[in-house]
């Protein structure tokens, strides 16, 4: 292997890195995952993989780093969790040993760390913070204050395995389609997807518990002004926060309000909404102008067309057809 070598392939949304130069390894880590102030550790013998997965915002990397090393982080500008796959990982400053299996966060928002890697392959996966604080907020101008882990292990093994089901769903989906996982809607959705279940994996100050306003502003006007919203802005990357605020309610009332008044969600709205306008486009869609079916469903925020054709059978009683009349199949790409 040369000392360096990177490859970039932007149409798979994929990087690869892998070097045996410790100054090299510096630069380009301190790119990839904020500064890194130092590494120490030796150059006799060093070596250094790093690969990602993800068109952004979010992405699910893998490193690998087959020696002992240690590393001083500066804050990151991400939310970090990671996965032991190989070897053992120290957090120095707390003196907390994750070996293969275990799941933790890399430390407190806004502050530096320190990390010793032995012979260490991880799965980190990066969420920007603002993601968090958008499925975190309850009313659209909340003060959510520090986000603050009061532990970087999961609550429980519930917890922990709720989240590698994500993170595992969410690899596959950028192997198996980057291209469609890249799509807008889907590339937003998926993001939230991850925030919500850091928050709801590792115990921190941003959950809060429900309001009693919650439950009198659920009215039937701030219902129509929710869906008006919704039907008007279903090709944009809108989320609960977006929904509540053209509401003028909060997040929580929003969802009672839909389900007291529609027996639904505001979120299963919305992907009918986004259904049917997938629909239309299908419908209107004509031989030879570059329409193709897994692409307009992922337009509409599918990244599987198997679940697009279940939910177009559900919803009008028969399969999706796109231009020339050709009917989807369960596993069509």
């Amino acid at each position: 292997m040369p000392a360096t070598e990177l490859i970039h392939d932007p149409d798979r949304h994929r990087i690869e890195f892998a070097t045996t130069d410790p100054d090299r390894a510096h630069a380009y880590l301190s790119t990839a995952f904020g500064d890194i102030t130092r590494i120490s550790g030796g150059r006799a013998g060093y070596r250094c993989r790093h690969v990602r997965l993800g068109p952004g915002p979010f992405h699910v990397d893998t490193l690998e780093h087959p020696m002992t090393g240690d590393y001083r982080v500066d804050p990151l500008p991400v939310l970090a969790v990671t996965r032991v796959r190989r070897g053992t990982r120290i957090n120095l400053d707390r003196d907390d040993r994750c070996g293969p299996g275990d799941l933790t966060v890399y430390g407190q928002p806004g502050e530096a760390f320190r990390v010793r890697l032995v012979d260490c392959v991880t799965n980190p996966v990066l969420i920007p913070t603002t993601a968090a604080a958008e499925v975190a907020r309850n009313r659209p101008d909340d003060d959510l204050g520090l986000l603050r882990f009061t532990s970087t292990r999961p609550t429980d093994p519930a917890a922990a395995r709720r989240w590698l089901r994500v993170a595992a769903y969410v690899a596959d989906s950028l192997r198996a389609t980057p291209e469609v996982m890249a799509e807008p809607l889907l590339a937003g959705t998926t993001t939230r997807l991850l925030a919500a279940t850091l928050l709801t994996t590792f115990p921190n100050t941003w959950i809060t518990e429900a309001h009693p306003r919650d439950r009198t502003d659920a009215t039937p006007r701030a219902l129509s002004r929710a869906v008006a919203f919704i039907d008007g802005n279903a090709d944009r990357d809108i989320t609960a926060v977006d929904i509540a605020r053209a509401a003028r309610i909060s997040v929580r009332a929003v969802a009672l309000a839909f389900f007291r008044h529609l027996a639904t969600t505001p979120m299963a709205h919305l992907r009918r909404v986004r259904l049917a306008c997938a629909r239309d486009q299908l419908l209107a869609a004509e031989p030879g102008d570059g329409s193709t079916m897994p692409g307009i469903a992922a337009r509409w925020g599918y990244a599987d067309i198997g679940r697009f054709t279940t939910d177009y059978r559900h919803a009008y009683g028969q399969p999706p057809r796109h231009a020339g009349g050709t009917t989807a199949r369960p596993h069509d790409r």
